[in-house]
């Protein structure tokens, strides 16, 4: 996805352009004003923009002249013409999954109980089973993320 500069410091304009929310444009344009490209590589072109260009072209051909970094799986891949630095900065975009299941085992009295769990944005519920049989639950929610 080829972005100007403008794009990537407005949350609105990210959002359209990359095809997210606006609560995790919000987060990616944090994240981006301190966070570091993924790869920084040298390519001749006539301007910043056509740099831009062709190393969008080559993230899509999985060009094995591109540094590794720069052709990692992401959810989102986000290649901006830095005019400001004369460079073409790629960053490599993971949302954060809003649904998650899980599995695995709680012990209590020196018993072990197998646990299924479901967890929405900062809330996670967990069912216990002896078995087949279900014996209690819990429910979490997420204080603090780092």
């Amino acid at each position: 996805m080829l972005l100007k500069q403008e794009q990537v410091k407005d949350p609105v304009k990210l959002a359209n352009a990359i095809h997210i929310t606006k609560d995790e444009a919000r987060q990616v344009v944090s994240k981006m004003e301190t966070a570091q490209p993924a790869v920084t590589y040298y390519v001749q072109a006539r301007t910043v923009e056509q740099a831009a260009k062709d190393t969008q072209q080559a993230i899509k051909r999985d060009d094995p002249a591109l540094p590794k970094a720069a052709t990692e799986k992401s959810d989102r891949t986000a290649v901006v013409a830095n005019t400001d630095q004369q460079k073409v900065d790629v960053y490599k975009i993971n949302l954060n999954k809003a649904h998650k299941i899980k599995a695995g085992i709680t012990v209590l009295d020196s018993k072990a109980y197998e646990t299924i769990g479901y967890q929405a944005g900062k809330v996670e519920v967990l069912a216990h089973f002896d078995g087949q049989h279900f014996e209690g639950g819990s429910v979490l929610y997420t204080v603090k993320e780092w």
